[in-house]
């Protein structure tokens, strides 16, 4: 999985350069919001705009992270 990571103190911005947010990747990515997550990242902005295509397993990673960050 490709990705960029640029922080700041109130805010992460996580930039995935794929072009399939897909089943092969979904597991990853939730990985990498946990661990942000843990890490103490604030907010987290998602930059999806390299995206073509999303499948539920991708939809449910992205819901994930706004269910790590919302119950703040």
């Amino acid at each position: 999985m490709k990705f960029s990571l640029e922080k700041e103190d109130q805010y992460c911005i996580f930039n995935l350069q794929e072009k399939n947010l897909n089943s092969v990747i979904a597991p990853k990515l939730k990985s990498e919001f946990i661990f942000l997550r843990n890490e103490g990242v604030p907010n987290l902005i998602l930059d999806l705009s390299g995206l073509e295509y999303v499948d539920s397993s991708g939809l449910s990673s992205i819901l994930t992270a706004n269910r790590l960050w919302k119950d703040d």
